[in-house]
């Protein structure tokens, strides 16, 4: 019997990384942003057929989200919230108004790891994950700040030094 030399281990270790990159990658969505989404929001239009959820204290809200209801948003992380077109209007100003001076809420499609819609979200922040398990079951992370620089600070105007 030969041997094992390295470069066995070698193919090994990449085949091995290769499936399980390739095996995780599978179950991820993400959000596509969207002008047409922020609009729906913004005229406070209610979707049929979507369970609608937020996060953050009311008065000042850091996300909404409409989950088609194919699908389960696992608990926990968000508070499930019975919409209307007035209280989607309060949750809205609410976001709109944290943003000070430049308007930068993001409306966006959720999409599964097909590149189906699952939902739509619109928040102050762009960074979430989306996961999705057995069972339509979607798992989204709360939004964090952006790491693009056009979009941190909002609440400044642009040129000021504060």
């Amino acid at each position: 019997m030969k041997p094992v030399t390295g470069h066995f281990w070698t193919y090994l270790f990449l085949i091995l990384a290769i499936t399980g990159v390739t095996g995780c990658t599978g179950t991820y969505g993400r959000v596509q942003s969207s002008k047409d989404i922020s609009e729906v929001f913004e005229r406070h239009e209610v979707l049929a057929n979507h369970s609608y959820y937020a996060t953050g204290p009311e008065a000042r809200p850091t996300a909404v989200l409409a989950i088609d209801r194919a699908y389960t948003l696992k608990p926990g992380l968000w508070r499930s919230v019975d919409m209307t077109p007035a209280l989607l209007e309060r949750l809205v100003d609410a976001m709109t108004d944290q943003l000070g001076f430049t308007p930068a809420t993001l409306g966006g499609v959720i999409t599964d790891p097909a590149g189906q819609r699952a939902g739509v979200w619109y928040s102050l922040y762009s960074r979430t994950t989306i996961r999705f398990e057995p069972g339509n079951v979607i798992i989204v992370s709360l939004p964090g700040p952006d790491r693009d620089p056009f979009r941190m600070n909002r609440n400044r105007r642009p040129g000021s030094r504060r």
